[in-house]
């Protein structure tokens, strides 16, 4: 009886496509790449925008992630890799922002400054606005009052 030889295993090897399967067009170019994390930018602009509109008024969590259909966690994770903050964050941030354009542009009091963009009280808005901008309200008027609306 003679034995058998043994035939060596073929290294495995990935499967190859089908080349009957391919499309013409597959060659053509790679699919694009997403340019955006986080919330889509048709979600992030709607999102934005009810921000901007509401920088006056309390705006909950729960309100910005109904405005996009999802859950408020999920939500707010797909908020800060979007925009690089949580949502009560940039709200903060973007009120801020406005109360500086608002000090330096215009005679309004401070405490019709403070609710114009959301706060509650002129003492709230001072502290939080020193915190963010290292100074009063006050001084950074002083400070950022242009020449020509000094005079006026």
């Amino acid at each position: 009886m003679e034995t058998p030889t043994p035939v060596p295993e073929a290294p495995l090897q990935a499967p190859r496509p089908i080349e009957s399967h391919r499309l013409p067009h597959a060659e053509a170019a790679p699919p694009p790449l997403r340019e955006w994390a986080g919330l889509a930018p048709h979600r992030l602009k709607r999102v934005l925008g009810c921000i901007e509109a509401r920088l006056a008024e309390p705006v909950q969590v729960s309100e910005l992630a109904s405005e996009v259909h999802m859950s408020a966690f999920h939500f707010t994770r797909m908020f800060k890799l979007a925009t690089g903050h949580a949502p009560h964050k940039y709200l903060t941030l973007r009120r801020m922002e406005r109360a500086r354009e608002l000090l330096a542009t215009s005679d309004m009091p401070i405490a019709a400054i403070a609710a114009a963009v959301g706060y509650q009280t002129q003492a709230h808005f001072t502290g939080v606005f020193a915190r963010h901008s290292g100074a009063t309200p006050k001084v950074y008027r002083v400070r950022h009052r242009r020449p020509a609306e000094q005079s006026m």
